[in-house]
């Protein structure tokens, strides 16, 4: 069995009765599978998804799964003609990556970029260059992404991070996935 991340953003105009029938009856579909359940909330994307232009909030919530092919069809096939959820996203997890909460992440990140002193000398960006700090290599990792990011939204190549090539490869992964979802622009 595969282990997956399954991020469901809901539209925020419903109301919290009809957002709570589409997540129960997805959760009774997947009960067997959850393994870890983080409730992001209301937040603000940075472009339109949806049918409305201008439509900005969703309500994101995010799924660590452990199920096969044929469960993720199902839930695939569930969401397919769902209409209150805008997009949902069915990232595959390796064996090294951890599952964060949202919130948890954000404190945890904000107080380790005060706590670190250390100056940056023109683009480099050393974060995830420690051992202990790349188990925070994930799409929810914002702040630190964002320092991974020109001031023109592009990614830094590796010649300015420094970084080793597989640590680059999962930054520039991780980037899509948030751009994807909406919490990073495409392009400023």
């Amino acid at each position: 069995m595969q282990k997956y991340e399954l991020v469901l953003m809901l539209d925020a105009s419903l109301q919290e009765k009809d957002r709570q029938n589409t997540v129960s009856a997805l959760e009774a579909e997947i009960k067997d599978c959850i393994i870890q359940k983080d409730d992001m909330g209301l937040k603000k994307t940075m472009h339109d998804f949806g049918q409305t232009k201008g439509n900005h909030n969703f309500y994101i919530l995010s799924y660590y799964i452990q199920a096969e092919n044929k469960d993720l069809d199902a839930v695939k096939k569930q969401l397919l003609y769902n209409k209150t959820v805008a997009r949902y996203f069915i990232f595959k997890m390796n064996s090294t990556d951890e599952f964060f909460t949202f919130e948890a992440l954000q404190t945890k990140l904000d107080k380790m970029l005060e706590d670190s002193d250390t100056k940056k000398t023109g683009q480099k960006v050393s974060f995830f260059m420690n051992k202990e700090n790349k188990i925070y290599l994930t799409w929810k990792a914002i702040p630190i992404l964002k320092k991974y990011m020109t001031r023109f939204g592009s990614i830094k190549p590796r010649k300015y991070t420094k970084n080793p090539v597989l640590v680059q490869k999962k930054v520039k992964e991780c980037i899509h996935r948030a751009r994807e979802i909406g919490l990073l622009e495409y392009i400023k």
